[in-house]
């Protein structure tokens, strides 16, 4: 018996890759069910050199993980991963595990405003 991956989506968090697949989204609770349902649905061929992270409330090992193997992949093509604006609590973890030295904080884009 197969379970449709769709309807399998964990409701604590996600990542969604967004902007034409340039950007992932990391919102809420990024932890292995959310990392395992991001892997079935998403080739890491298709893997951008973006990440959002300023949603990010608690991100499990299995999260920090998929950030290094994000990394990696972009180290691999010449480039380096950027993680918009994460939140402190998240910063602070990846300060504490030495992970903010594989990748590049950065700022959030500024709004655009109608002219």
């Amino acid at each position: 018996m197969s379970q449709d991956v769709e309807n399998s989506a964990p409701e604590h968090g996600s990542i969604e890759l967004v902007d034409d697949g340039q950007l992932l989204v990391f919102t809420g609770e990024i932890d292995k069910d959310v990392v395992r349902h991001f892997r079935l649905m998403v080739r890491p061929a298709d893997w951008p050199s973006r990440v959002d992270a300023r949603e990010v409330t608690f991100m499990s090992s299995a999260g920090l993980e998929l950030m290094v193997h994000l990394a990696r992949k972009q180290k691999r093509a010449g480039a380096e991963l950027e993680v918009v604006e994460p939140p402190t609590s998240l910063r602070l973890l990846l300060n504490q595990t030495g992970l903010n030295r594989v990748f590049r904080s950065v700022p959030a884009p500024a709004p655009v405003t109608p002219a």
